[in-house]
């Protein structure tokens, strides 16, 4: 029977967003073994309210949340049958998109609730899952424009160590993604995307992907000296306009 990869892409563009190239490259190398059945949703396109910070899905003896009139109910079902769960997002101002963190917070029936106690020094998850897949792997696909990862990340990575636990989860990060894709007619997009489907084969041979391989995509492909030129070209433009290297005027 094959394995169920559940994408889920965070970025507002949809299909346009540049971390969804990444990922899609990862799953192209985690499936060519034709092992895996995947789904893609794009979180933006579902219907998602705020949580009410009511707590009840902590004390219905199913967990669920008291909203039923839109799209987590259903969301939540092919998270909890998923094998994998890729999550890709972009980096937006130092933490997750504002839509990945309101369907987070209406997942909170998804752990168990919160007793005081302290958080556990061994690294494990803060509440442990309420209804937990066996095997179960969850994988972060994220780019950004900022360079040092282990600053800018700090507060994604703190919370999903909080939720899955240290090890509980992959993160493959890369750098100055704006400049990969629209600079050298993005030949160096084409060695990226090659490096995440090796990346993908990887984890679909070993179940993991070494330190190395994710220390390697999160280099920075540009000196510090031609990525300011790189900034330069796109801030400094005299007629006003929002253009970077042909993107759509538009794009958000």
């Amino acid at each position: 029977m094959a394995g169920k990869i559940l994408l889920l892409n965070g970025s507002p563009k949809k299909e346009r967003s540049n971390s969804l190239l990444l990922a899609h490259s990862f799953v192209e190398g985690l499936t060519a073994s034709g092992s895996f059945e995947t789904e893609t949703v794009h979180i933006s396109a579902l219907n998602i309210k705020p949580c009410h910070g009511c707590l009840t899905c902590w004390v219905r003896e199913d967990a669920t949340c008291v909203i039923k009139d839109d799209d987590i109910p259903a969301l939540r079902k092919k998270i909890e049958d998923a094998d994998i769960v890729i999550l890709c997002a972009p980096l937006f101002l130092f933490g997750l998109p504002g839509t990945v963190k309101v369907m987070m917070d209406r997942l909170l029936g998804m752990v168990n609730p919160y007793y005081g106690k302290p958080i556990p020094a061994d690294g494990s998850a803060l509440h442990g899952f309420f209804k937990p897949h066996p095997g179960q792997r969850f994988v972060l696909i994220s780019s950004c424009a900022w360079v040092e990862k282990e600053v800018v990340y700090a507060s994604v990575f703190s919370q999903l160590d909080m939720i899955l636990g240290k090890g509980g989860y992959l993160a493959l990060t890369t750098p100055q993604m704006n400049a990969i894709i629209y600079h050298a007619g993005g030949r160096r997009l084409v060695k990226m995307q090659s490096d995440y489907k090796k990346a993908g084969e990887e984890y679909a041979a070993t179940g993991t992907v070494r330190a190395e391989t994710v220390a390697y995509l999160a280099r920075p492909m540009f000196s510090e000296s031609v990525y300011q030129q790189f900034f330069e070209k796109i801030w400094r433009r005299q007629d006003g306009e929002y253009q970077l290297y042909g993107m759509d005027k538009k794009s958000d």
